[in-house]
């Protein structure tokens, strides 16, 4: 009695023991906002190490249970029956070490397979029980016993067919399951679609995926089976390592042409590790075969549950919205849509146009080739002399919404979820009774919560309610496919798969003719815009507007370069940066041409301008000016709106972006002067000569991650080099 109530008092530790453990998964926990593409690898890493930990306290618990029945001396098979011990009997004597195969005999006694069938061989007339030729067939016996010993272990169609779903499951749930939904969940601000709008088209697929590979490694035998296991499972476990530890430096999606020969290390790399994972588990296989099975299926069981335990920890996640084409909002989501895109206010207009990187270098080589390039900017100042404020676009166009920049004194993490709740910026324009229309991919509203985002989505006219029809289902998958694979393959194979944001909000995208704009995903595709542009043309808004005001992204200059000065699409990359800054003028000019048909020319004020100029992704100091364009039109009389483009050196920034749509609208707009780091002034109002500029920019690893913020003084032109500076001020990116 004393003996069992130790035993019972040391399950009960063990119980106490696991339950203490799971009481730390139920603590309060702790929000803060971390990229989710470095979150999922560190979720993963943490449940492997919990499966791990998990697996070996088990071991050890069992273990130290059998210890204390050792010490006790109490037998935990007591009370059980077992079959006895098998061996070969030879003469009716016991001979040899145990076999697993055994029969009966005529005279009731147990002897091996392998001995009767030795025996069955024998000559007519001859037997053992004689001595006749016992030495031939006891060697003939022996070579038996090696033949059945040595017999490769052959699992059943259950087995294999067992084997081969954990291994389909592991394949297919790596590659084409997590890698797509991860990046999708890590590209909230430039995706249309979010996670919890994509996930669902990957099942059906996937699924058939797993069938169609369990079947056909059910079908195969033999050493034939060994090796289409382990290779499946290889590659996945390829994929795999390739993800977590493989991509180093991998080029950002931002349809940049990469030039793949400046990646060769990472290449050899890949290919060396691939190499040696996949040979080692073919090696394995036909080695150890039964052995091999056994730890394909558990390397597969082990690393599905620590992807998924990833996975799901993005999918219950507080959501922070979706895409920035699907933002969240109280009553649902809404998505940008080109609704009222083409339509301007009879009474007075604010059109924005942003023409992505294009760069006053740009420009002055458009103008080069042709002199006449601008001759539609009529009415135009040319700000030769202009500044960004940051840099790149995903913090230049929030800048520009918002009129807000960091702070040295706090952290950027902060600045980011609360720059939008700072600005009186939109609430100013829409309190005037503007309509408001915004078309970008970049506004990076994403990480706000629905309330702010709802906030910010309710004052425009083009975020509606995400109709289901929007999405191009087939597409989509075949988009998520695309950028799993450029994900998890090795190096060398990754141009197959490259591809760029842009490329995919197409791929997303349902279009019909038919559908009407409120209908249709707004997406930067700048051959798109103008064609529709010249088809349907502006016309003038409906409702009580006392104006408009559009803020109109396009790809202009950046890459890749689809077109050229007559907006032609060449095929991807088949221009080059001249031509396609030519035709982007081309765009913004025939957009003027509509503004002098419908007779509001006069009393709109048109900016048109870059996000920021030339840039490059480094982790080094800037060695060139990097001047956007800035091309501004106000309200005016019929003769000064046909008088030509000028140019005018005047200091100008970014940050004046604000206090002139403001001004243009009548609105007030002294709170942007009388901030003492990053003053705003009115591009119609004086601006003193001698004015210093302030510009971010933005030190990036290869991947976009940005790591900090540099701050350099402009005192003077911003076309030379030698009036810029660095102030020895940075912003850490990663606080």
């Amino acid at each position: 009695m004393v003996r069992r109530l130790a035993v019972a008092l040391y399950d009960l530790a063990s119980a106490l023991t696991v339950a203490v453990l799971l009481a730390c998964a139920f603590v309060v926990p702790a929000y803060a906002y971390i990229d989710p593409s470095v979150m999922t690898y560190t979720i993963q890493a943490i449940a492997g190490v919990a499966v791990a930990l998990s697996t070996v306290a088990g071991v050890a618990l069992r273990r130290g249970r059998k210890t204390l029945l050792r010490v006790l001396d109490i037998d935990e098979n007591a009370r059980k029956e077992f079959e006895p011990s098998v061996h070969r009997v030879v003469d009716g004597v016991a001979v040899g070490d145990e076999l697993e195969p055994a029969v009966a005999v005529s005279d009731g006694s147990l002897v091996s397979e392998a001995y009767v069938s030795a025996a069955s061989d024998l000559p007519m007339g001859e037997s053992d029980d004689d001595g006749r030729g016992s030495h031939a067939h006891e060697k003939k016996r022996s070579r038996r016993r090696s033949a059945t010993k040595r017999k490769t272990y052959a699992p059943s169609w259950k087995e294999r067919a067992l084997y081969g779903f954990f291994a389909a499951l592991f394949f297919t749930f790596t590659i084409f399951f997590v890698a797509p939904l991860e990046i999708v969940a890590g590209s909230a601000s430039s995706l249309i679609y979010g996670l919890s709008d994509v996930w669902w088209i990957l099942i059906a697929p996937g699924l058939g995926m797993i069938a169609f590979i369990t079947l056909v490694l059910t079908i195969l035998r033999g050493r034939a089976f060994n090796i289409a296991l382990l290779l499946v499972v290889a590659v996945g476990l390829c994929a795999y390592v390739q993800a977590l530890v493989l991509n180093y430096g991998l080029p950002a999606a931002d349809g940049a042409t990469i030039v793949w020969a400046d990646h060769m290390v990472m290449q050899v790399v890949s290919s060396i590790v691939w190499i040696a994972l996949i040979v080692g588990a073919l090696t394995f296989s036909i080695v150890r075969a039964r052995r091999a099975q056994g730890v394909a299926a558990i390397v597969s069981v082990f690393l599905v549950v620590v992807q998924a335990v990833g996975l799901a920890s993005l999918a219950i996640a507080p959501s922070n919205g979706a895409g920035e084409g699907a933002q969240a909002s109280a009553g649902g989501k809404v998505v940008m849509t080109e609704d009222q895109l083409f339509t301007v206010n009879p009474n007075h207009n604010v059109i924005v146009f942003i023409l992505d990187t294009y760069d006053t270098s740009y420009l002055t080589s458009v103008l080069n080739r042709n002199p006449d390039a601008l001759k539609d900017f009529t009415g135009f100042v040319n700000y030769e002399n202009a500044t960004s404020a940051m840099i790149p676009t995903r913090f230049a166009i929030p800048e520009m919404m918002t009129g807000q920049m960091p702070s040295f004194s706090e952290a950027f993490s902060t600045y980011k979820l609360e720059r939008y709740a700072r600005s009186s910026f939109l609430d100013d324009i829409h309190n005037a009774n503007y309509s408001i229309g915004l078309y970008t991919d970049s506004l990076t509203i994403g990480q706000l919560s629905a309330a702010e985002q709802y906030g910010i989505t309710s004052k425009t006219v083009n975020m509606h309610d995400l109709p289901d029809s929007m999405m191009n289902i087939q597409g989509t998958l075949y988009s998520l496919y695309q950028m799993g694979l450029y994900r998890d393959v090795l190096w060398p194979f990754k141009w197959a798969f490259w591809y760029y944001t842009d490329q995919i909000n197409q791929s997303l995208t349902l279009y019909r003719d038919e559908a009407p704009p409120e209908e249709t995903i707004y997406v930067m595709d700048d051959i798109r815009y103008y064609n529709r542009l010249r088809d349907i043309g502006l016309s003038l808004e409906d409702g009580d507007y006392d104006g408009a005001f559009r803020f109109i992204h396009l790809l202009g200059s950046h890459y890749p370069f689809n077109y050229d000065e007559e907006v032609n699409d060449l095929g991807e990359d088949n221009s080059d940066v001249i031509k396609q800054s030519a035709g982007a003028l081309r765009i913004v000019g025939e957009y003027i041409a509509d503004l002098k048909k419908l007779g509001v020319y006069e009393n709109t004020t048109i900016i048109v301008t870059a996000d920021h100029g030339y840039w490059t992704i480094t982790l080094d100091p800037i060695e060139e000016t990097s001047t956007p364009i800035m091309f501004v039109k106000p309200e005016q009389t019929t003769e000064e709106s046909e008088q030509p483009i000028y140019v005018d050196e005047k200091p100008v920034s970014h940050l004046d972006l604000q206090p002139t749509v403001l001004d243009a609208m009548g609105l007030d707009y002294t709170e942007y002067r009388t901030r003492s780091e990053w003053a705003g002034f009115s591009m119609f109002r004086y601006i003193d000569s001698s004015r210093k500029r302030y510009y971010l920019t933005t030190d990036s690893e290869p991947d976009l991650t940005e790591v900090q913020f540099r701050e350099y003084l402009i005192d003077g032109n911003a076309l030379n080099w030698d009036n810029w500076s660095e102030t020895g001020r940075t912003i850490d990116a990663q606080k």
